[in-house]
């Protein structure tokens, strides 16, 4: 059983219907000033907007826009709406219609075909490429992105705009008869929201029930990864509470944010942790209520959701040899390829074959610690004997070789050459708060861990109530 509660604060229908009121002043604007405006035939929308800005015009006296969010408005429209406005912008000046095209890109792409295809001039190609260092990102186009281009019937580019990530995005317009190439941020929207669940027998599938995406549970999953061994100490009934943030643009969701603040109920333990950013370092990390950081030195586990098959013991059947010896590591079930994280910051100091381990990889972590990662399939092409790697860096991938009855990651911990047994050796913990941070910490944080109250209150009386019900 899981228990779903997500709230959205904004209204998207407001927000897009005040894109589209804008937009409709906007192309009132354009086809009034083009009927009493000379215009030099530039083919461009970009000269026109900015001969509008320019003109005096009593009636639209309040419609002022910079070069920027003209830039983001058109962008942001569909292709039918861009349509439109090109067709208003070409009727209104006795120009040559133009039309804009979308283009999605193929495997196997690039600009060459792309523009064989819009049916535009080899040769635009060229002058494209040296309308400024910004089109250079049309060297790094990747399967499905959206390209779209503005041309005549004569086959001379006008216009390219590419959607660069979420964040940004690239604008080719012709400027006195030249390309001109210019990179603009889109205008995004951060929300907060919340979720909660209630683990029967995954987490991953409490917090699908929940609506929460794989990378915030991940997230969580990475937060509380030092206290609670995700592989092994979940329990029936364990809850969790989530408040995060998710982006928008333009009324859409485009990728989820930060975790801001959680709660983990593990086997009856309470785990809380908050977000804060150090005003002096900029950083920001997960604290306990009380500023000690969730952070410690090592991870508790080295992969994610693994199923632990053997545990540390002075006395074990090995399945290959067919005789008791000590196991002094533990064992994680995984599938071939499942990448293995560093434990902690430190030093590659070995990597390669070693006997029964198979392929191995040693890593040291100042002068007390080491830890070793076997049967691995393979390594991080980036790494050597002697390369730093930081805590949770990916360093390797669950394998099967040397003496394996099965792909999975042999794991040990030392500590000034002992072994110990990685599930319950206590781990170093990383520094706390500042004290002269602490009152801007508690200032801060406070009303998250309010709202981590009322969520928790919220979800106590929703279980009591389904038990009440059933």
């Amino acid at each position: 059983m899981s228990l779903i509660n997500k709230d959205f604060r904004l209204n998207e229908s407001q927000t897009h219907n005040h894109r589209h009121m804008r937009l409709r002043w906007a192309l009132l604007a354009i086809a009034g000033a083009g009927i009493g405006a000379v215009i030099a035939s530039t083919n461009t929308a970009t000269q026109y907007s900015d001969a509008i800005a320019t003109d005096s015009l009593p009636a639209f006296e309040s419609v002022t826009t910079t070069t920027d969010e003209l830039a983001r408005e058109s962008f942001s429209l569909s292709l039918p709406e861009l349509q439109a406005q090109q067709k208003i912008i070409d009727d209104a000046n006795n120009l040559t219609p133009k039309e804009w095209r979308e283009f999605k890109v193929k495997s196997g792409d690039n600009l060459a075909l792309l523009f064989k295809r819009a049916k535009i001039k080899p040769q635009q190609l060229d002058e494209l490429m040296k309308s400024g260092d910004a089109a250079k990102t049309l060297t790094r186009v990747f399967p499905k992105d959206l390209i779209r281009v503005l041309s005549d019937d004569k086959g001379i580019l006008q216009a390219l705009r590419y959607d660069i990530d979420h964040k940004s995005y690239l604008m080719v317009e012709r400027e006195n008869g030249e390309l001109v190439a210019k990179t603009y941020n889109h205008q995004l929207e951060t929300r907060q929201t919340h979720a909660s669940g209630v683990i029967e027998s995954s987490l991953f599938l409490a917090a699908q029930d929940a609506g929460i995406s794989q990378n915030i549970i991940m997230e969580l999953a990475n937060v509380f990864g030092w206290d609670v061994d995700f592989a092994l100490d979940i329990r029936k009934g364990d809850s969790f509470t989530v408040l995060y943030e998710e982006i928008f643009r333009n009324g859409e969701k485009i990728s989820d944010g930060d975790i801001l603040a959680a709660e983990f109920i593990n086997d009856g333990k309470t785990y809380r942790a908050v977000r804060y950013t150090n005003p002096q370092t900029n950083v920001s990390e997960y604290f306990t209520p009380d500023g000690k950081s969730m952070r410690k030195a090592f991870l508790r586990t080295p992969v994610n959701f693994a199923r632990i098959s053997s545990k540390f013991t002075v006395s074990r059947f090995h399945p290959v040899l067919h005789k008791v010896r000590s196991h002094k590591g533990v064992d994680y079930a995984a599938k071939s390829g499942t990448p293995i994280y560093a434990a902690g910051d430190g030093k590659v100091i070995f990597k390669g074959k070693k006997g029964g381990y198979g392929k191995v990889m040693i890593v040291q972590h100042g002068s007390r610690y080491t830890t070793l990662y076997a049967h691995l399939k393979t390594y991080n092409r980036k790494l050597r004997i002697g390369s730093k790697v930081k805590q949770g860096q990916t360093i390797a991938y669950v394998g099967s070789t040397g003496l394996a009855t099965g792909p999975h990651l042999h794991y040990e911990f030392r500590v000034n050459g002992v072994h110990r047994n990685p599930l319950t050796v206590k781990l170093p913990a990383s520094k706390p708060v500042p004290k002269r941070y602490m009152a801007d910490f508690e200032l801060s944080t406070t009303p998250k861990f309010v709202q981590l109250d009322l969520l928790a209150r919220s979800q106590q009386v929703a279980l009591a109530d389904t038990e009440i019900n059933n």
